[in-house]
C-alpha cells in the first residue's frame, strides 16, 4: 500500500508532466492537418510528378515507427545540419512528418464521399477551383472528416509517450524518473496506463458522439 501513497504524492507532477503530452499531440495535429491538405492536392493533381511525390510521402513516412522518427530528427537531424532543436520541437516535427501522411489518407476518404455532381455544379455556376474548394467542398469533407482527426488525434496522444527518449519531460518521462529513484515500476508505470486509459476512453466517446451526430444531420 506504502507503494501507492508514493505514487499519490507525485501524481500532481505526472498530471503536471501531462500538459507536454497534449501540447505535442495537439499543436501536431493542428500542423498534420495543414500539411496533409497539402499532401492530398498533389494526390489528386492533375500532374503525374506531384501526384507520384505526394504518393512517396505517404508510402515512406507510414513505413517507420514514432520512435525511429524521434531519434532521426533530433540526433541525426541536428548532428547534420547542426540546428539545435529543444525535445518539444523536435518531438512536434517528428509527430508532425509522420502524421500528415495519415491525415491525408483521412481528407483523401472524405473526399471521395463528395458527389461527383457538386463539383460539376460548382463548374457550371463559373467557380474557380479555389472557390470549389473552400466553399463548397472542403467544408463538407471536414465536417465528414471530424470524428476520424479525433481518433488520428488519440492515435497522436499515445505515440507520444515516446519523445521521454529525447528528454521531454511528459508524464512518462516524470513516473519513469520516480520509478528510477524509488524501484516501484510496475505502480507508477500502472499508474501512467490508467491515466492514458481513462484519456482515450473519454475521447473515444466524443469521437462515437459526434459521428452519430454527424451521421444523424446528413
Amino acid at each position: 500500500m506504502n507503494s501507492w501513497y508514493a505514487v499519490l504524492n507525485h501524481l500532481p507532477a505526472m498530471l503536471y508532466g501531462l500538459r507536454f503530452t497534449f501540447l505535442i499531440a495537439i499543436v501536431s495535429l493542428a500542423l498534420s492537418m495543414v500539411f496533409g491538405g497539402l499532401i492530398v492536392s498533389l494526390l489528386r493533381s492533375k500532374s503525374a510528378s506531384a501526384r507520384a511525390i505526394g504518393f512517396l510521402y505517404i508510402q515512406i513516412f507510414r513505413s517507420l515507427s514514432p520512435y525511429v522518427y524521434v531519434l532521426l530528427v533530433y540526433f541525426a537531424l541536428a548532428g547534420a545540419t547542426g540546428w539545435k532543436m529543444d525535445p518539444v520541437t523536435a518531438a512536434i516535427i517528428s509527430l508532425t512528418l509522420l502524421n500528415t501522411a495519415y491525415v491525408a489518407e483521412i481528407y483523401r476518404s472524405v473526399l471521395l464521399t463528395i458527389d461527383e455532381g457538386q463539383w460539376e455544379a460548382a463548374a457550371a455556376m463559373g467557380l474557380t477551383n479555389w472557390k470549389t474548394n473552400s466553399v463548397v467542398i472542403w467544408p463538407q469533407a471536414l465536417r465528414t472528416a471530424i470524428p476520424l482527426l479525433l481518433n488520428q488525434f488519440i492515435v497522436i496522444l499515445k505515440d507520444s509517450a515516446i519523445v521521454g527518449v529525447i528528454g521531454v519531460k511528459d508524464i512518462v518521462y516524470v513516473a519513469n524518473a520516480q520509478a528510477s529513484i524509488t524501484y516501484k515500476q510496475f505502480e507508477y508505470l500502472t499508474a501512467v496506463g490508467l491515466i492514458f486509459i481513462l484519456i482515450v476512453f473519454i475521447l473515444s466517446q466524443l469521437s462515437m458522439s459526434l459521428e452519430r451526430r454527424l451521421a444523424w444531420k446528413h
